[in-house]
């Protein structure tokens, strides 16, 4: 790897970077692959090595090197240990992205990953469309029949497994693309929403809870229709020069839109997209507008809770714990305002979940790409919430609903997954 700046054309993280990690350690208990497998290789400080060791010429990109930063599920609970302030995820992302250009050079990027980071995720409509053929193959039966017969054993048991993954598709309702406050407490402020990837095939529901909560609370809210990824599943992956073509689009969205805040139910999308001013940071045309796009970016739980809302009064008499999404409570550091929400309704007998902020597994595609390592930490995090004895666990990103709705089908349990915005909307508008 040749050095520069982390964003930079060829984003290899300089120096000052790399040399911030003094190996003390203290990132090994909280990392989940080096707690399973105990190896130096698979921790936050051993790939950092393995980075520094790439970027310097000494080592080059290997499948063992490749397998190495795979392997990492990017929780950057590592990120809360480090005393040193080691910015982690910058080191990963970095290495991906090399990872990707050597794999390009040997032909060894699968079709599908081409086919959904240029193709589904680069656009809206084609993720509609996608979900709208799922909806027709589960309402059909065809799901059905293809689980029931097992005919995908024939090819791979880890993709029977993951079939029982694909939620039910709902049917997508229209967003408002202006929603006006439904108080008589205007408070004053234009909040846009993201209506997200995968939050909005699956979770569409969210959305509109999302929407209809801040305008009870005295919010205008505008939900633009033109809005596509932020970009966060090809940063992520390597695709940093798509990732940064969306991170401009979405820019230039909420700008035409004039909006006071961006309010974000998905917490690894609030986490890319609040790094958008270091994604940005070499753009002469964008970087200034980044700063002040990420000024204006908040997780729907730390905007209310910042801003203000009305205090829920009808009761919802259950048993609740919070599971913390990773890059709500590591990368953006927020940990109170769910739980202050949660606390704040009458009636809840909030639990504290052990391990809250232990990995579940999904970490974007990890459950797919690592099913068995997933599988482990999503087992952990299942017997974690049994303890609790709770009737709901409330989280608030797509992929961690995903992978605990898939984990109380596999192992039978009988609880309730549900986003916290969600929860608030029941006792604003008594369970409707």
């Amino acid at each position: 790897m040749q050095k520069s700046n982390f964003y930079n054309n060829i984003p290899v993280p300089d120096d000052e970077l790399l040399l911030k990690c003094m190996h003390c350690g203290m990132c090994l208990p909280v990392c989940p692959t080096y707690d399973l497998t105990k190896m130096e290789k698979y921790s936050p400080r051993g790939r950092i090595r393995l980075i520094k060791a790439v970027a310097e010429g000494e080592l080059a990109i290997t499948p063992n090197f490749v397998y190495s930063m795979e392997f990492c599920l990017d929780c950057q609970a590592c990120v809360t240990a480090c005393p040193a302030g080691v910015e982690y995820g910058q080191l990963v992302e970095a290495a991906h992205y090399h990872i990707e250009e050597w794999k390009k050079e040997r032909g060894d990027v699968p079709l599908i990953k081409r086919i959904a980071l240029n193709g589904l995720f680069r656009n809206q409509s084609y993720l509609r469309l996608l979900g709208f053929f799922m909806r027709v193959y589960q309402k059909s039966g065809l799901q059905w029949l293809v689980q029931e017969s097992g005919l995908l054993k024939l090819f791979s048991r880890k993709m029977h497994n993951l079939s029982y993954m694909l939620l039910p598709v709902p049917k997508r309702k229209a967003y408002p693309t202006l929603k006006q406050a439904e108080t008589s407490r205007k408070r004053g402020k234009k909040v846009g929403i993201l209506t997200g990837c995968v939050q909005d095939i699956f979770f569409n529901r969210v959305n509109h809870d999302t929407i209809e909560v801040l305008a009870y609370n005295g919010y205008e809210v505008i939900t633009p229709p033109e809005q596509q990824c932020c970009g966060s599943v090809h940063g992520h992956n390597g695709d940093l020069p798509m990732a940064k073509h969306l991170a401009r689009r979405m820019i230039d969205v909420f700008e035409k839109n004039e909006v006071d805040y961006v309010v974000v139910n998905s917490a690894g999308c609030g986490a890319f997209m609040k790094e958008y001013d270091q994604l940005l940071a070499d753009d002469p045309h964008y970087a200034e507008r980044a700063r002040r796009f990420v000024s204006k970016v908040k997780d729907v739980t730390e905007f209310l809770v910042q801003e203000g809302y009305e205090q829920p009064q009808n009761p919802f008499p259950e048993k609740v714990t919070y599971h913390e999404p990773c890059h709500l409570a590591h990368t953006q550091k927020i940990k109170e305002p769910p739980r202050q929400i949660i606390r704040s309704i009458p009636g809840v007998q909030y639990v504290e979940l052990p391990e809250s902020d232990w990995c579940c597994g999904s970490a974007g595609v990890y459950n797919i790409t690592h099913y068995d390592t997933s599988m482990e930490l999503l087992s952990r995090k299942i017997d974690n919430i049994k303890k609790t004895g709770a009737k709901y666990v409330v989280t608030g990103n797509p992929g961690c609903l995903i992978q605990l709705i898939y984990g109380k089908k596999k192992f039978n349990l009988d609880f309730e997954l549900i986003h916290p915005v969600s929860l608030l909307h029941k006792s604003y508008f008594n369970g409707r």
